[in-house]
């Protein structure tokens, strides 16, 4: 199992940052990295949650994420329990939010298993690297998407 962790102080209340994150099938709509997203059943928040993501040219990428953990506007835990072409096998990502007034100091932690058994040792530190870019962008829009909200 893998680790990567990023975190900063988002310039957004967090009621909005949560508020973002609370649309959970919605996530394409402000996450500049999806084609397309949207809710697998019911509920479409909370424990038991269901989404699937699209990534790449048209949706090639998919991965169903699932939330096991729901704290209102302090945490959130969502399993990336299956996915298609990808080389990650499976993910748990954590989402941590503080309260500073108008500020939101933010964290997210991703342990993951990649796919390919013994090469995924070889790739693992690459794959550390994409993601954490990945990271830093998602928390870019999503600081945006919750300024927005917060000033409509």
């Amino acid at each position: 199992m893998r680790n990567v962790e990023e975190a900063r102080t988002v310039a957004a209340p967090r009621s909005s940052v949560w508020a973002v994150l609370a649309d959970y099938p919605n996530i394409s709509d402000w996450n500049e990295a999806m084609t397309d997203s949207y809710a697998i059943g019911d509920p479409i928040e909370g424990v038991g949650a269901e989404r699937r993501c699209e990534f790449g040219s048209k949706g090639s990428i998919t991965m169903r994420e699932t939330v096991t953990e729901w704290v209102p506007e302090e945490r959130m835990v969502i399993v990336a329990d299956q996915t298609e072409k990808q080389l990650l096998k499976q993910g748990t990502m954590t989402i941590t939010l503080s309260d500073a007034g108008e500020t939101t100091p933010y964290s997210m932690s991703y342990d993951y298993e990649a796919k390919g058994g013994p090469l995924a040792l070889i790739y693992g530190p690459l794959l550390d690297r994409v993601f954490k870019k990945g990271f830093k962008a998602f928390i870019d829009d999503l600081e945006s998407a919750a300024q927005a909200r917060a000033t409509a």
